[in-house]
């Protein structure tokens, strides 16, 4: 075990390496990026933008937009891992957002053919034959509207 602890405490560290050179600060690059195009956009309020000065505002909004996307993955990753670590500890949170999805994940019932049909043995036979119709290509089954 020893030996693996050791082990993961290098990848920690040639991780870390490797975020900081690769993604670097993600904040830091995002507000540089917002300065440059500001400061492009000034020039062109006085009329004295050139071609290449168009190009690379062009560009740097190309990267904004790609900095943005993985400052959004991040917090996404630390939001995800914030709900393993703090949100599944059986809290009034935790069954709101369970009772939530499930609410949502649901079929309570199909509309076929201007006829509201609820009963689960019906409404799976019915989504069965609508998806068996859209595979084999004779069409979706009639099935309209679904409700949750």
């Amino acid at each position: 075990m020893y030996v693996l602890k050791e082990k993961l405490k290098r990848l920690k560290f040639d991780i870390r390496n490797w975020n900081k050179h690769v993604f670097g600060d993600v904040n830091k690059q995002r507000v540089e990026l917002e300065k440059r195009i500001q400061d492009l956009d000034g020039k062109d309020d006085e009329g004295e933008l050139s071609v290449e000065d168009k190009e690379e505002r062009r560009q740097l909004l190309a990267d904004l937009g790609q900095v943005r996307a993985k400052q959004e993955a991040i917090l996404q990753q630390k939001a995800r891992f914030s709900w393993l670590s703090q949100g599944d500890l059986n809290t009034k949170f935790y069954h709101s957002s369970i009772k939530w999805k499930r609410m949502f994940n649901g079929i309570n019932g199909l509309k076929v053919r201007d006829q509201w049909c609820e009963d689960p043995t019906k409404v799976k036979d019915k989504v069965k034959a609508f998806f068996e119709g859209r595979f084999s290509g004779r069409g979706g089954g009639g099935i309209l509207w679904v409700g949750w």
